[in-house]
């Protein structure tokens, strides 16, 4: 160890000392000088691509490569940050970002390969303003610390033909890179056509193992009828109602001539349609939650939507309300006149709703909808897959089931709804002695209790003791999208990563961006 130096100050002295010892001891020289490799602890950083994070900072700000080489930002950091700091090359700084990509891709495929759980696909096509198509797939999955977690793990660009066979193919790909072709839990596309057909080529294809296709659960689809966009309709009804004194003059005035005018009746219908189509917009924004499980509100908002229209069709008997609304109606029931059972499911295991309450929910949907419908049959069928999720499940996990409470009064204008036949408050009677089934049967007659502010994910890590092997299947549900907003966030990234001035960008580096 070196002995300690005593530094004299004396009133006619520079700096000179102090740069002396910066360059003996620390190994640090004046601005431009290049510094010893003396063994102090002091260190300063030449170029952004030696400091930690800087390829993670390029990535997650979407900045080009060039940025490094910005004479303004070297003057910044010279001024305000760090005096020795100097402009980085871009391709030092493409390479430090690209380590960083391959480090945490590492992490990614490694982490897949040792988790215990399973995996919700979403997948999507988009074609770049260049022409050029990509494919997206993010995987949606909660952690051990009971976590919702959504990370892109493909988006690459297609140069084959943008059909439903090499949609397939790349997605069976990406599963086999990230170690996730056994742990699939459901892959959730839009109504695309091409789409359509690479669901129905991944069912066919034996190196994929989909959960859900094994007890006969169709391919989830939540989608918006582009042509019309009805929550688009709603955002546009809401700014021009806003105004409506103003459009009203300005479109008046223009058609004088003719003698075409906004009257009152037109803003009142407009208010019907804005009114109804809030519904709408309220239950989008909810099934576009990627970091909140959202699978479990899907039936609950769509009778909420379709009580909307009942009730606004009852109280406008007029003849353009009513057309209106039948027209609405019937679009409606091309989707949603019966739910796949996996949305079923995940209602079940909202503790607020279970089996009771969601046959009430059911029969009062079917009965707003005019609509027959065999609802015992349905929820008894979802019932059953439950059970035989629960004999997967169980053969790993061990139930000790212990009793608890959960209230509904959380759910609005539909709690009436779930508490019908339920004057006591507890769920349904039925229960199993089997081994498999016990934990759906203590789980069904689990008492209730009030609770607003509630959250379906703490609930399930807090009782995960009690329902060990329920809790595992709804962690593995709640990790299921309602829709496939996330890789639509990929590609509003990747339109901006992607502009005018840096088109020539490899698909590789779009990727990693």
């Amino acid at each position: 160890m070196k002995k300690p130096k005593s530094y004299k100050w004396q009133k006619n002295d520079g700096t000179g000392t102090m740069s002396r010892h910066l360059r003996s001891e620390h190994g640090l020289g004046p601005e431009g000088e290049e510094g010893s490799s003396g063994g102090g602890q002091a260190q300063l950083h030449g170029y952004a691509s030696d400091m930690p994070g800087a390829g993670r900072f390029i990535i997650a700000d979407e900045l080009p490569y060039s940025f490094g080489e910005s004479v303004n930002y070297e003057y910044f950091n010279r001024v305000a940050l760090q005096p020795q700091y100097r402009r980085v090359p871009r391709n030092t700084l493409k390479c430090r970002t690209q380590q960083s990509y391959y480090a945490y891709r590492g992490y990614l495929m490694e982490m897949f390969r040792t988790y215990d759980g399973r995996v919700s696909l979403t997948s999507d096509t988009w074609t770049s303003t260049y022409g050029e198509p990509f494919v997206c797939v993010t995987a949606h999955w909660i952690d051990n610390d009971w976590l919702l977690q959504k990370r892109i793990i493909c988006f690459e660009a297609m140069e084959e033909a943008h059909n439903g066979f090499n949609i397939k193919s790349r997605i069976v790909s990406c599963c086999k890179n990230f170690h996730l072709v056994d742990k699939i839990f459901s892959i959730s596309l839009d109504n695309a056509t091409a789409n359509t057909s690479a669901m129905q080529f991944l069912k066919d294809d034996p190196s994929i193992k989909l959960v859900l296709d094994e007890y006969g659960l169709r391919k989830k689809v939540i989608a918006l009828d582009t042509p019309t966009r009805w929550n688009s309709t709603y955002k546009l009804l809401h700014d021009a109602i806003a105004y409506r004194d103003v459009l009203t003059d300005m479109y008046n005035e223009s058609r004088a001539t003719d003698g075409q005018f906004i009257t009152n009746d037109h803003w009142s219908l407009a208010k019907i349609v804005h009114d109804v189509l809030e519904t709408f917009d309220n239950a989008t924004h909810i099934f576009s939650y990627v970091y909140e499980p959202n699978i479990h509100t899907v039936i609950l908002e769509c009778i909420k939507i379709i009580c909307t229209i009942k009730q606004t069709s009852l109280a406008n008997p007029g003849v353009a309300v009513k057309r209106l609304l039948d027209n609405m109606k019937v679009k409606w029931c091309a989707y949603f006149t019966e739910f796949p059972p996996i949305y079923a499911i995940a209602a079940i295991l909202d503790p607020g709703v279970k089996l009771e309450g969601l046959t009430n929910l059911l029969t009062f949907y079917y009965q707003q909808l005019d609509v027959q419908f065999d609802v015992p049959y349905y929820v008894n069928n979802c019932k059953r897959i439950l059970e035989r999720l629960c004999e997967e499940y169980g053969a790993v996990i061990q139930p000790q089931p212990v009793g608890s409470s959960m209230g509904a009064s959380r759910f609005g204008i539909l709690g009436p709804v779930l508490k019908k036949s339920r004057p006591d408050g507890s769920g349904s009677s039925s229960s199993s002695s089997s081994s498999s089934n016990i934990g759906v049967g203590e789980y069904l007659t689990y008492q209730f209790e009030t609770e607003e502010n509630f959250h379906i994910i703490e609930w399930w890590k807090n009782h995960s003791s009690k329902f060990p092997v329920l809790a595992r299947i709804a962690k593995d549900i709640f990790a299921i999208p309602a829709s496939t907003i996330a890789s639509e966030f990929a590609f509003s990234a990747g339109r901006r990563v992607l502009d005018e001035k840096r088109s020539r960008l490899s698909s590789e580096s779009i990727e990693m961006c």
